[in-house]
């Protein structure tokens, strides 16, 4: 932990919180690759004993595939170590900070959404430990039923505390007034929203996955809630904060916060993937292929166009140039790996659903590949950015003047 250190002169941020949830993020993007490319017949998402199979050779791969595995599998663990570094690190910096002034301010600013963070994060942390233990537990799946519902209870905590984060927020406002069109001249809004997507998602795992139908439908029912309740606030943020960008321009240090629905994109589209197989594996409804082939395709289109608007913004405003490689320094950055993880994710989910399965593309073909090592360059891209932000952010090093004698 004495290797990570912020800058004195940079006061603690809840942005900070996303350089652990990006961390998080980027192990499970590694977990994407086992997810589509190893067998596991016998289990809805690889396990421990998949994982053995397949990396001693007792699985028939296709040329290449154990090897991507191992990789795969060594990134997985790396990253979903710095996460719970990442996090541990936060915990200690935020009971720190509420002592400070500057704290108390933000929680009384426009600013006081962005501490939807901290849920935000540990409803990563909660997905990173499911898919690391399922796949590093000899064994552990044979209770995961006893597991479903832990799972349940962990994601409503988190849902409660979230949703009384965004009620002072949303009731500060409501009560005394005082929002201003100017100091909303962003997205940054959409932090609630990446926050109640997060717990869909997570909600929709059990829903998906469990057999015993109780707790499918318990949780299929906070899945379903929270991706309303993502749904309604991204419309308020999205509505208020374009005409705010329209009228006043975007506000430069909040410029990631264009690239935010992104990964809520990402989040919302594999709820919708997860709660498919649960209602069919529990009410018999058939999944369509040219259904799913088109919502995905739309969800993985637009994100595109996304990137594409945010990244001419970036360049227009030099915040990339700035913050990547520039002198400027601001947590807000980290805001920057999201959607790289995000886009990487889905487009897993869209290559193997919509042209794989399909049978529009063989898998393992050369034209296969391809689609993967395109994914590939931006996840390697993002994990750089991770670390060089990390580097920037988070090795503060005090220089001691030796006085003369």
């Amino acid at each position: 932990m004495s290797l990570i250190k912020r800058d004195p002169a940079q006061p603690w941020h809840p942005a900070f919180w996303l350089a652990s949830l990006g961390a998080g993020g980027l192990s499970i993007s590694f977990f994407m690759y086992l997810m589509w490319m190893i067998p596991h017949p016998d289990h809805p998402m690889p396990v421990w004993s998949d994982l053995v199979l397949a990396v001693q050779g007792g699985a028939p791969l296709a040329p290449g595939v154990r090897s991507v595995a191992v990789l795969a599998t060594l990134f997985m663990v790396v990253l979903a170590l710095l996460h719970l570094v990442l996090l541990v690190w936060n915990f200690r910096e935020h009971q720190r900070a509420k002592l400070t002034e500057t704290y108390t301010k933000l929680k009384n600013s426009p600013a006081e959404v962005q501490f939807m963070a901290q849920p935000l994060t540990l409803a990563m942390t909660v997905n990173v430990c499911f898919a690391s233990g399922a796949l590093f537990v000899p064994g552990l799946w044979s209770v995961v039923e006893y597991l479903f519902p832990l799972a349940v209870v962990a994601f409503g905590v988190l849902g409660v505390w979230s949703l009384r984060l965004y009620g002072r927020y949303l009731a500060r406002y409501l009560a005394k007034g005082g929002f201003k069109p100017e100091e909303h001249n962003h997205l940054s809004g959409l932090m609630a929203v990446f926050t109640f997507s997060m717990l869909s998602v997570g909600f929709a795992a059990p829903a998906a996955m469990s057999h015993i139908k109780a707790i499918s439908a318990v949780a299929g029912t906070f899945s379903i809630l929270f991706m309303v309740i993502a749904v309604i606030v991204a419309f308020l943020v999205l509505a208020s904060g374009a005409q705010a960008m329209m009228q006043f321009g975007l506000q430069a240090q909040a410029t990631p916060s264009i690239w935010m629905m992104v990964p809520i994109l990402t989040l919302l589209g594999i709820e919708w993937v997860r709660m498919q197989h649960g209602l069919a594996h529990h009410f018999q409804t058939p999944i369509v292929p040219s259904v799913l082939f088109t919502t995905i395709t739309a969800i993985f289109m637009s994100q595109l166009l996304i990137l594409a608007i945010g990244y001419r913004v970036m360049i227009l405003n030099g915040y990339l140039k700035s913050h990547l490689v520039g002198d400027q320094r601001s947590p807000v950055s980290f805001g920057l790996i999201c959607p790289g993880v995000a886009i990487v994710v889905m487009g897993m989910f869209w290559w193997h659903l919509a042209w794989v399965k399909t049978g529009i593309v063989e898998p393992f073909s050369v034209v296969y590949w391809l689609g993967i090592l395109a994914l590939a360059i931006v996840q390697i891209m993002t994990v750089l950015a991770l670390l060089h932000l990390t580097s920037r952010l988070l090795s503060h090093k005090s220089v001691v003047i030796a006085s003369a004698q």
